[in-house]
């Protein structure tokens, strides 16, 4: 039996070859996946894990696909889908227990409904529960890394394990949990206050994202944020609003997003950061890093 042969029979939703990756990210751009997966819960998500082990193939994890960039040659190997069958959340008292394909808005709004404060500053941002902690997504002064206390990951192995917040690494757009494993859940320490001040808090958080950032495809802030100064702001005085290659252009609205105005590759987008890396080095002395994620094969 072949991998496709034991996946296909694995697996409830079976799978997809060479599906393209625009269809899934939120820049719409991206080349094909040689096996695109949708595992329907942690049993099958094992099962893709050992199989991807067995037959020595790189797997690749994916949520709502912000925040990433895939090339045009797209990824090799297994790219596996934290979807529907991992959106739900558990009350636990003042604590939640979410699964990592919960998007963050839904998770914000709905323990703001609650009366339980922590997440309101998640309600604008795009994306699931899993990429948040990869990353350990912020905004407004909160982030997602000082609220967790557990994580439950599928090993390379196939073997589920939890991790106390004491073994988990957070930094400031960062922490060590890809090399841990596939995130499934999480477990949140939240506190109580009155639900109708969340819920203004989270409608105005989302309020004010919505007036400064650009509707058109992108991935959200591209490059890191400095210290004393946000990117946005070297990135418009060193004149970079509006540049534009191909179909990707600096947003006129938020000049810390790359939007796609239809037809943009990947190489435009890639081009494009470069260029204003470019720009702002040789304008303030100062090297920009990438927030999003650059992956996949080029062309």
């Amino acid at each position: 039996m072949d991998l496709e042969q034991e996946l296909g029979r694995r697996l409830k939703a079976g799978i997809k070859k060479n599906e393209p990756l625009s269809l899934h990210t939120s820049w719409k751009v991206g080349g094909p996946a040689d096996f695109y997966l949708f595992p329907a819960g942690l049993a099958e998500l094992v099962e893709i894990r050992r199989c991807s082990s067995k037959y020595g193939l790189p797997l690749f994890v994916l949520g709502n696909g912000t925040n990433l960039l895939v090339l045009d040659g797209g990824i090799r190997g297994l790219v596996v889908h934290i979807g529907s069958p991992f959106n739900y959340i558990h009350w636990e008292g003042a604590s939640i227990r979410a699964g990592a394909g919960t998007p963050l808005p839904l998770l914000a709004r709905a323990t703001a409904r609650k009366g339980l404060a922590g997440l309101e500053f998640a309600g604008g941002i795009p994306g699931t529960l899993g990429g948040a902690l990869v990353m350990n997504a912020g905004a407004f002064g909160g982030n997602i890394g000082s609220l967790v206390r557990e994580v439950i990951l599928v090993q390379k192995s196939g073997a589920v394990i939890n991790l106390s917040h004491h073994e988990i690494e957070f930094g400031y757009r960062h922490s060590n949990l890809p090399e841990k494993g596939i995130i499934v859940e999480a477990l949140l320490q939240l506190k109580e206050e009155e639900a109708a001040v969340l819920e203004g808090k989270v409608e105005g958080y989302l309020a004010e994202r919505m007036s400064r950032h650009p509707q058109l495809p992108s991935a959200g802030s591209v490059f890191r944020n400095l210290p004393e100064r946000p990117a946005g702001s070297l990135i418009e005085a060193a004149g970079g609003k509006g540049m534009r290659i191909g179909g990707a252009q600096v947003s006129e609205q938020h000049a810390n997003f790359i939007v796609n105005l239809g037809g943009a590759t990947a190489s435009d987008i890639l081009a494009l950061i470069k260029a204003v890396q470019k720009l702002v080095w040789e304008k303030f002395g100062v090297e920009l890093q990438t927030e999003v994620r650059v992956v996949g094969e080029a062309k």
